[in-house]
């Protein structure tokens, strides 16, 4: 999935199951990887007391009656609560260009996986009948958008986890995500834990800098023809407002009930803030320079004076995943370019 199909989708996150008991298949048929001491990995892990356990979602709840041998996961990022939480799962869902060709996740947490690389299932639509030859006997699919009908499918193979119905699809934030999948893992305390630990390297990061508090920061992205801003409900404008800044209304007026508004060049005024941030550069056609060269953005005070930061490379690919795993990664990469931004330099 592209960005730009989430921007659009965005440009572009049950029936009870509690008598379905986890499959333990250990060994590879072709379908997915070899995962021979997943089983074994996975129930040394689960705290004691936490399975079985039931998780609520838009589509009901489920069951997880013991640890899970076979994970697929198949939203674009919930692999790395899975790998944060200490499993490999068998499968992936391919995020086009976010990962490294043939890498089940990005660079911050490919050291998670152990044994052998995850299947990369590469697929716009999902198809059941190849997740059930990937013989899951836990499916997560909180970062996938999957509509009842699908849901249906695929919780006839093995329970499924969604995203909680009072999000829209690729809206529920990563600490729910992470505590969600950390419950059906059987690993709550270690996912509060995770999350926790997000939290306080955020908020330490906010506190370190108090200059930023208050000041209005527009996430936007710009492919050569669309211009989009990010709604104040979205994650990626949340993470700056959790480091103190403040999100303009523009984007929200724009957005109605999607996570995204979009503006036409003759608006880009709309996207000004004491910083703008450009993010999705690797969508665009030349990159940085795409948003740099265009004539309509020149005369924007953020522009002018430099108070623009542009996510690139690796620290783009970690803000798009907005996991508990790549989040660590952007706090740790992103003070120096986003002081340099609230500066003007």
């Amino acid at each position: 999935m592209s960005i730009s199909k989430l921007a659009a989708a965005a440009a572009a996150t049950f029936v009870i199951l509690g008598g379905v008991s986890a499959c333990s298949g250990s060994e590879s048929d072709g379908n997915g990887a070899d995962n021979g001491g997943a089983e074994n990995q996975a129930a040394e892990l689960v705290e004691e007391g936490a399975l079985p356990a039931t998780i609520e979602h838009k589509f009901g709840e489920t069951t997880v009656e013991e640890a899970p041998a076979r994970v697929v996961t198949l939203g674009y990022t919930d692999q790395d609560a899975v790998l944060a939480l200490g499993v490999t799962p068998v499968a992936v869902r391919y995020w086009d260009g976010m990962a490294p060709e043939g890498q089940a996740a990005g660079d911050w947490a490919a050291d998670k996986i152990t044994g052998e690389q995850p299947e990369s299932y590469d697929a716009e639509d999902i198809e059941p009948e190849k997740v059930a030859a990937m013989r899951p006997d836990l499916i997560i699919a909180t970062y996938s958008g999957i509509d009842q009908g699908t849901y249906d499918e695929l919780s006839k193979i093995a329970p499924v986890i969604a995203q909680q119905g009072e999000f829209e699809d690729y809206q529920q934030p990563w600490d729910v995500t992470t505590a969600q999948i950390g419950a059906a893992l059987g690993q709550p305390d270690k996912a509060d834990e995770l999350v926790n630990g997000v939290k306080d390297k955020m908020s330490g990061l906010a506190e370190k800098h108090p200059e930023w508090a208050g000041k209005s920061a527009t996430i936007a992205t710009y492919d050569g023809e669309r211009l989009t801003a990010f709604a104040s409900k979205d994650p990626r404008q949340q993470f700056f407002t959790a480091l103190g800044f403040a999100a303009t209304p523009e984007p929200d007026a724009a957005a109605g009930d999607k996570f995204y508004g979009e503006f036409s060049k003759e608006e880009a005024r709309k996207i000004n803030a004491d910083v703008v941030v450009w993010d999705q550069l690797s969508y665009a056609p030349e990159g940085r320079a795409t948003v740099e060269n265009e004539p309509a953005f020149a005369n924007l005070p953020a522009m002018e004076n430099g108070n623009t930061l542009y996510l690139e490379d690796e620290l783009e690919k970690a803000f798009g995943w907005q996991t508990v795993l790549s989040l660590d990664y952007v706090l740790d990469n992103i003070e120096g370019p986003l002081s340099a931004a609230v500066e003007g330099k």
